[in-house]
């Protein structure tokens, strides 16, 4: 049996504000979405107000998303790199003699 390393008690991230964002905004694109689908007598003006409206979101929506990316990716430390591939290594090692001696 492999024990692992990791501690029993993982962090779980916190909901912030992007989160929040971002619901709000799916829900928004989804709102003109359906206004401008269910809309029978819409005029040029306003289809295009809505339509830009929408674009602007979806545009919101990928930098949001980009900028979310971004900082889980920046949260990692060297020193948490460095300790994932210690018990990856470590695990690797444990895992060996279940290989065998065929090679592949």
């Amino acid at each position: 049996m492999i024990d692992s390393s990791r501690s029993a008690t993982v962090p779980t991230p916190q909901p912030t504000l992007a989160y929040t964002a971002l619901a709000l905004m799916l829900g928004a694109i989804a709102l003109i979405t359906l206004a401008l689908s269910l809309a029978k007598d819409l005029g040029t003006p306003a289809f295009l107000a809505l339509t830009g409206a929408e674009l602007l979101l979806v545009a919101g929506l990928g930098a949001l998303f980009g900028t979310m990316q971004v900082r889980n990716t920046a949260a990692t430390t060297p020193e948490d790199a460095a300790a994932k591939r210690l018990r990856d290594e470590a695990t690797l090692d444990a895992l060996e003699p279940l290989r065998g001696d065929e090679q592949r």
